[in-house]
């Protein structure tokens, strides 16, 4: 079950976190600074219910933040979109990012977008074709947060009435 976080979810979201923050650092791949997303943080981030979390029988094992507008990644390109920042899973829960971004695609139809966007480092050739392989599309790159290179991806959704 995906939806919205609650404050009690911080510490499960961060738990998650910082185990992916320790594997991309121990594959060489700097994609997140470890420790940069605080409790204090992400717990203003959930109360404006930015955060979504995926929950199943042992707790969250999944989490994303969905915006509806990016303007310091995507600058003049900045448009009414669903804009998925900080996705991560539970690495035992292989195909979850999968059914997350499809939800947060989903979402994004039913508030009148007809866009699902995100980034990444654009070192990380990794998740760049994994976002490939879930049907996005490269935009281009972008220079942000504070001088790194971002690689954009977008992926047009179905028909929005």
């Amino acid at each position: 079950m995906i939806g919205r976080a609650l404050p009690g979810d911080v510490p499960a979201i961060l738990r998650i976190r910082r185990a992916a923050e320790d594997w991309l650092a121990a594959a060489g791949i700097r994609q997140w600074q470890p420790g940069w997303l605080t409790a204090e943080r992400l717990d203003a981030e959930i109360g404006r219910g930015e955060w979504q979390v995926a929950r199943g029988d042992a707790g969250v094992c999944g989490a994303l933040r969905l915006l509806w507008s990016d303007e310091a990644v995507w600058q003049a390109d900045n448009a009414f979109a669903g804009y998925v920042h900080g996705l991560v899973i539970d690495r035992r829960h292989t195909g979850l990012g999968s059914r997350m971004l499809d939800w947060a695609g989903e979402r994004a139809v039913e508030a009148g977008a007809s866009l699902l966007r995100l980034d990444c480092v654009s070192h990380n050739t990794r998740l760049r074709q994994y976002y490939l392989d879930q049907g996005f599309r490269e935009f281009g790159e972008r220079a942000a947060y504070g001088g790194w290179t971002m690689a954009l991806f977008e992926k047009r959704l179905g028909t929005v009435c």
